[in-house]
């Protein structure tokens, strides 16, 4: 009789632990492919950046925005801490998210309106150097955009 007494509340503990593990929040984004500095140079070198319409009013535009966004003084602490943070380890094997820098900075939402706001922009320039060569492959295709890189 003693046992039950001693076993139901460790049994309700582990429960309740077990019922609040699975009720916290995920993160929306999600780095789902680690990538290292090293590898985002590599990928980032091979992207084109000959194309048409970077020459069109809409992608200087977008681009414009998107730099204002993660470029100046006004910028979100997660880019200004990246920038800090890729000086040191740039020439290194470490995660280019490790501290979920590049991430705040480069994925957050407001960034990502922007990018989805021309598709030569979010085609040729911001999915294939940030999206696909930071690891974050799915948020470069429906739902999370309304283009395919595919085409």
């Amino acid at each position: 009789m003693n046992k039950i007494f001693f076993l139901i509340p460790i049994i309700a503990l582990i429960g309740s632990t077990l019922f609040l593990i699975q009720q916290r929040p995920t993160a929306d984004l999600e780095n789902l492919v680690p990538v290292t500095f090293e590898q985002y140079q590599n990928c980032t070198e091979k992207i084109p950046s000959d194309y048409p319409c970077r020459q069109s009013q809409e992608f200087i535009d977008t681009y414009y925005l998107f730099q204002n966004q993660t470029y100046t003084p006004q910028a979100p602490e997660g880019c200004k801490q990246y920038i800090v943070y890729s000086r040191f380890f740039s020439q290194s094997d470490y995660e280019i998210n490790f501290f979920q820098y590049f991430e705040m900075c480069y994925i957050n939402e407001k960034v990502r309106e922007i990018a989805n706001s021309n598709e030569c922009f979010f085609k040729n320039y911001y999915a294939p150097k940030y999206l696909l060569c930071g690891g974050f492959d799915i948020y470069a295709y429906p739902p999370y955009t309304p283009f395919s890189i595919g085409n």
